[in-house]
């Protein structure tokens, strides 16, 4: 079941859908969408294609799904007329050189599912003949690239979650056990979501590796305590597992409530992205919790005789002597970090925020790349549709 429902779940790519309605933004985009039939845009950059052949791609860009109209030079001059006899702000907004520049109007919003597929399917068509810029390309990118990364990153964390375990722990066998129900868990977490209808495609990719991260020091936990309840109870296992799990519990109910409301805090964020990543990941930590208390000492007591099969000296050097130094120089560590103080509120206070989308893409996207020719060709960045009120004079 938790597979049917991870499947299921709906991944919405609309991030701004999660904007508070009464935004500027998001009512000027519903006042296009409901008076004009057309909520988002992209330009088309074609180069080195004669005009002839450029209003035949227009007509098949035209043809795909909710590509409500493509605006060129045609839709106000027939192509007969020379281009020499446009005004010259025209010809300079459409034309460079060899390049020339469409306009294509989708009939639903920027960054939604039709819009997306809209871009997909033009970029298809047109392949190698055209550039499709825009914020609409953009997060078809963005998708594609969370699409096609979310299982190579969940499986590199995996792997040096792997490598950090087998270092610090003493045991081949509980490395493995330990990932076996973070995973379980984070499959139950995935499952659930099916109640929710549908999650970010952000908290989506974030989720199995947050998860993993901070659930982990509960399975530590459990195993500690067992090991040390096995020498108390004169190697009585399931005496002991039966302290190791009342112990853990108790150890991290306090941690992992206080994890819950740290998340549960993100459902209060006006853009509600926040309120979908709380409610999944706080959802996660008490799966984690529950699974830790409950599957994971089964598997400890089953595999029991393979874990002492596999046990070796600790590669991961004890603190012993650090931890001497410091309850014994307890002053020290203050001063340190008193100091440490004045560079961290500087630091804090001068470190620069950005909200760039594509800084950190890949450039060469089909988005950046188009991006890229737009700027270049037609010196053009960014653009924006103004609303003006009809009864303004």
């Amino acid at each position: 079941p938790s597979m049917i429902g991870m499947v299921k779940t709906r991944v919405n790519y609309d991030v701004l859908s999660y904007l508070p309605d009464s935004l500027e933004t998001v009512s000027g985009q519903d006042i296009m969408v409901d008076e004009f039939g057309m909520g988002a845009f992209s330009m088309v950059i074609v180069e080195n294609m004669d005009n002839k052949d450029v209003v035949a791609l227009k007509e098949k860009l035209e043809k795909v799904d909710h590509v409500e109209k493509i605006i060129w030079y045609d839709s106000v001059a027939d192509i007969s007329l020379p281009t020499d006899m446009l005004p010259n702000e025209l010809k300079e907004a459409l034309f460079n050189g060899d390049a020339t520049m469409m306009i294509a109007l989708f009939d639903n919003t920027t960054s939604s599912e039709d819009t997306m597929q809209a871009v997909t399917d033009m970029r298809n068509m047109v392949k190698d003949q055209a550039f499709i810029s825009g914020m609409s390309g953009i997060v078809t990118d963005i998708k594609n690239l969370v699409q096609a990364e979310l299982p190579v990153y969940i499986v590199i964390a995996g792997i040096l979650a792997l490598i950090v375990l087998l270092i610090t722990m003493e045991s081949i066998v509980t490395p493995v056990l330990f990932l076996l129900c973070i995973g379980l868990a984070i499959l139950y977490n995935m499952g659930t979501n099916i109640f929710l209808g549908q999650i970010s495609y952000i908290t989506q990719a974030l989720t199995a590796v947050l998860q993993l991260g901070v659930t982990m020091d509960y399975s530590i936990f459990l195993l500690e305590s067992y090991q040390a309840n096995k020498v108390r109870f004169d190697n009585d296992k399931e005496r002991a597992m039966a302290h190791a799990i009342s112990n853990t519990f108790k150890s991290v109910v306090g941690s992992s409530i206080t994890t819950v409301a740290g998340f549960a805090a993100l459902c209060f964020m006006t853009f509600a992205l926040g309120r979908d990543l709380g409610i999944v990941m706080a959802k996660g930590v008490i799966i984690g919790v529950i699974v830790c208390i409950t599957l994971l000492p089964s598997l400890i007591l089953f595999f029991d005789k393979w874990i002492d099969k596999t046990t070796h000296r600790a590669i991961f050097p004890n603190f012993h002597k650090s931890s001497a130094f410091i309850t014994r120089h307890r002053v020290i560590p203050l001063l340190i970090f008193a100091i440490l103080f004045v560079p961290a509120f500087y630091g804090n206070n001068h470190v620069k925020s950005y909200y760039n989308l594509t800084k950190d893409l890949p450039q060469d996207l089909k988005s950046c790349i188009a991006n890229s020719k737009l700027s270049d060709d037609f010196d053009l960045v960014a653009s924006q549709v103004i609303l003006v009120n009809k009864d303004i004079k």
